[in-house]
């Protein structure tokens, strides 16, 4: 028998709006339209809630009318944090279209790979990305042939460019996509490129009723965390699901404040978050470090921070913030997984966390001010309309208290993996349960506790990598006869680099030059191929071999034991 655990908050989800209806016209309190919800932190663009639809509406026309978009085909967002970003994604979404993001930060073959995957009919492409995407076209087959390219902001010689609101043209405002008629529930809105269990990435598809239940969901369960008076400064790619969430739908939808910084940059970073008054920091550990350390941190003042948020990975730095912004509390789990987040919170408050993963539209779990008694590695509560199971190897239900892996049901559960029925169902249980691949419990006051991972997946720098994608590459090179890759922690960089452990093809010198080219060798073959937050910053080991059980299946957890003296990459620093 299941034991199935709900939350007690329960909230009624549209199932005949579209992601942009619930969006837009759908506002749970009215949008003054003078009032700004988009900034660009380089440029100083601004961008209120009345220009943005008119522009979200001038879009979805020419994409219709222009260029032939049809409801359901699918348009690939590839470029840097801005204003034209957010519009294009509204647009398409307006328009009846799919949107893919892909982030653009990723190699030319990355990018490649996730055209192929995702297999577009447009491409809305930035100028961080244009440079590459002629390769990754070319690397995509003769399929990419087909797809429609969009410059974003700059013109092309031979790319339509993105229109502006003052640009002429005889457009007609067309209707926003609506269900009226019909069922959101089995539509897809969205595909993201999530990390999955092992190998390449996979393709995540979210309902617009996915899309919409999340943002339902968060707000039902505790308005004090999503409230139309927030201000941030945001610099996480907008291509992740944290961002589609968070900046993407929930701004224009409350109605708050997002200043968009397409990279980080801590001297900025800090001045925007005093000058524009920002109400709440959403962090990686990395930037948590320099925020606690950096000199720069305290040239400003920020009256109105009220808190952080720290996601992905333990942070050792608390206390250093705590003396930095006075009055913060610190509270920190031993262990994160997927998307767990830590929130510090400022005097006379109480921390907050959450937990969640791409497969659930966002997060899933949160705790905010009003949980005063929440346990220190606690992550919070079920979210409004929530489901979870405790299941064990087989498949059962484990006991009350007892961990078990995580598994989750509801209206924010994905649709599925795109092009990958098998995956999709490995994952995705009789009864629409997701199987998480975390370990964890219920307490008796029903806060979860998350205590270790099933899957290989290495958080770094707030992004998952897979190991095996990278073993793949590793045994291409002609010294690597064997290769296997791990996270290892490091204090400087506060989150996990990648290391690779290598059997060379033939025996190097223990020490020396020889050693070092090899290293240097490998480690820049990777690079060339990935995306700055998957190169084995962690240095190269080489070994006589790899720990394998009797079967010669790979022992991950034995890496961690390797002697390291054969650590030789020199422009590894931990």
């Amino acid at each position: 028998m299941s034991r199935i655990f709900r939350s007690k908050t329960r909230v009624r989800i549209p199932t005949h709006l579209s992601i942009t209806e619930a969006t837009l016209l759908d506002n749970p309190a009215p949008i003054s339209p003078s009032k700004i919800i988009f900034e660009e932190a380089l440029s100083g663009r601004t961008i209120s809630y009345g220009e943005f639809n008119a522009l979200v509406k001038r879009g979805a026309a020419w994409l219709r009318q222009d260029l032939a978009l049809k409801p359901g085909q699918v348009v690939s967002v590839i470029s840097s944090s801005c204003i034209d970003y957010v519009i294009a994604v509204h647009s398409v979404w307006w328009a009846g279209g799919v949107v893919s993001l892909i982030n653009d930060s990723l190699s030319a073959t990355e990018i490649a790979y996730g055209i192929q995957l995702v297999k577009p009919d447009y491409i809305v492409v930035g100028s961080s990305a244009s440079a590459k995407l002629a390769k990754s076209l070319s690397l995509s087959g003769p399929a990419s042939s087909d797809i429609k390219i969009i410059a974003l902001v700059e013109s092309h010689s031979q790319w339509p460019s993105w229109p502006r609101l003052d640009v002429g043209g005889n457009l007609h405002e067309i209707e926003a996509h609506s269900f009226a008629n019909g069922d959101n529930r089995q539509v897809p809105a969205a595909i993201i490129l999530s990390s999955g269990t092992t190998g390449h990435p996979k393709a995540v598809v979210l309902s617009h009723y996915n899309l919409i239940a999340v943002n339902y969901q968060l707000r039902a369960d505790n308005p004090d965390n999503w409230r139309s008076d927030m201000r941030e400064v945001f610099f996480p790619p907008l291509s992740h699901v944290y961002a589609l969430y968070v900046a993407i739908t929930g701004a224009p939808w409350l109605g708050y404040y997002v200043c968009l910084m397409p990279r980080f940059e801590l001297e900025t970073y800090c001045r925007l978050l005093s000058e524009r008054k920002a109400t709440l920091a959403r962090l990686v550990p990395p930037v948590a470090k320099m925020l606690a350390e950096s000199p720069v941190t305290r040239r400003y003042t920020y009256p109105a921070l009220e808190y952080f948020t720290c996601s992905a990975a333990p942070l050792s730095v608390g206390l250093l913030l705590s003396a930095v912004f006075p009055g913060v509390k610190l509270c920190q789990s031993m262990f994160l997984y997927k998307s767990i987040t830590i929130h510090y919170l400022t005097a006379n408050a109480n921390r907050a966390l959450a937990y969640g993963c791409t497969e659930a539209s966002g997060a899933c779990v949160q705790s905010g001010t009003r949980d005063k008694d929440m346990p220190l590695n606690a992550t919070g509560k079920l979210i409004a309309n929530a489901e979870m199971r405790f299941i064990d190897s087989t498949g059962d239900d484990v006991g009350d208290g007892a961990p078990g892996e995580i598994t989750l049901r509801g209206p924010h559960i994905m649709m599925g993996y795109l092009g990958d029925p098998k995956a999709t169902r490995e994952h995705i249980l009789d009864g629409g349960w997701y199987k998480t691949g975390d370990i964890g419990y219920l307490d008796a006051q029903g806060f979860l506790f998350v205590s270790g991972r099933i899957k290989d997946i290495i958080k770094s720098n707030g992004f998952q990598v897979s190991p095996l994608e990278l073993e793949e590459i590793l045994v291409r090179h002609p010294l690597v006869k064997e290769a296997a890759v791990q996270g290892v922690w490091s204090e400087r960089s506060a989150t996990d680099l990648l290391r690779a452990y290598i059997v060379p093809e033939n025996p190097l010198t223990k020490a020396g030059r020889d050693r070092e080219e090899a290293a240097r060798s490998v480690a820049e073959f990777v690079a060339s191929q990935v995306a700055g937050y998957k190169q084995l910053k962690g240095g190269v080991v080489f070994v006589d071999s790899l720990p394998k059980s009797p079967t010669g299946k790979l022992l991950r957890r034995l890496l961690k034991d390797i002697d390291d003296t054969g650590f030789t990459h020199p422009q590894a620093k931990l």
